[in-house]
């Protein structure tokens, strides 16, 4: 008798056991996600919204050049907020400090753009999130590049920053603008990296793209966190100023070794998520008071 019981036990215990270990079968109703779709624009980068005053933009090129700027104070941070006389007599300055070179500053970020995101997203990580046919019904993402080689103040050494606009629609909705800015490795001087048709700088912006393109996938899919508590003082380089600038923040988290820094406020040219290496930018939490 007390085996036949515990038998029966063992019977009626195996469709519950199966429930734990078996999946539940998939909803018939439940659509699977259509993928983004990334276009990348040929515009390069808005002089009324994108750009301080005074920079010099490299002719047939999505480069423009700044850093050098004399006064104009705060404005230069600003899209068209300056002051009109200040910005051409800048423009007349980066003009002259890169005439020479312009040929080994170009740089088609476009292209390297689109060929860097086609092999990412080969692989697995971004397939199921993203495509480069647009989908009925689906969203896209409009990609702008350009590049940013700042005159670091007083001297002839450069900081190249790759930048990536983005603009995800979707329907009649527009989207939020987010910009992404990377720049890796310390200034350096403007005749190294023109030398040899400007090789290093070419392998500079290369490396560069590749890092703020997988950064700005992650966070267009998967964004990260904004806690408007992560408040941050920063001091350093930035795009486009020639100087170190103490500026507030939000800190993002990581990507690899990088922190993210997102300074906000849609008129700064350099609002959007900063790639920073360790070390490049002093970081300390904003304290209470």
């Amino acid at each position: 008798m007390m085996k036949r019981m515990a038998v029966l036990a063992l019977v009626a215990a195996a469709p519950a056991a199966m429930a734990q270990t078996t999946p539940p079968p998939a909803s018939a109703s439940a659509a699977p996600a259509v993928p983004t779709a990334i276009v990348f624009s040929e515009k390069g980068a808005n002089g009324m919204s994108d750009l301080p005053m005074g920079v010099h933009r490299i002719p047939d090129s999505n480069v423009v050049v700044s850093g050098y700027q004399g006064g104009g104070g705060i404005g230069m941070l600003f899209g068209v907020v300056g002051m009109l006389v200040q910005s051409s007599v800048n423009t007349g300055v980066g003009t002259d400090k890169v005439r020479t070179v312009e040929d080994d500053l170009r740089f088609d970020v476009r292209a390297k753009a689109i060929e860097m995101t086609n092999t990412i997203m080969a692989g697995d990580a971004f397939r199921s999130a993203y495509t480069l046919t647009p989908q009925p019904g689906g969203s896209t993402m409009t990609v702008t590049p350009y590049v940013v080689l700042t005159f670091v103040k007083k001297t002839e050494d450069l900081r190249p920053y790759v930048v990536l606009k983005t603009k995800v629609a979707t329907g009649t909705d527009s989207g939020k603008t987010i910009k992404y800015f990377c720049c890796e490795g310390k200034a350096l001087p403007l005749a190294s990296l023109t030398e040899n048709n400007g090789a290093r700088l070419k392998e500079l912006l290369t490396s560069e793209l590749d890092t703020a393109i997988n950064v700005m996938l992650r966070d267009r899919s998967q964004p990260f966190l904004r806690n408007d508590e992560a408040k941050i003082e920063t001091f350093g380089m930035v795009p486009f100023v020639g100087k170190p600038l103490k500026w507030r923040g939000f800190d993002l988290g990581q990507y690899k070794d990088y922190n993210l820094v997102e300074f906000r406020g849609g008129m700064i040219v350099f609002s959007g998520v900063n790639i920073v290496e360790p070390g490049s930018l002093e970081i300390k939490p904003v304290v209470k008071k």
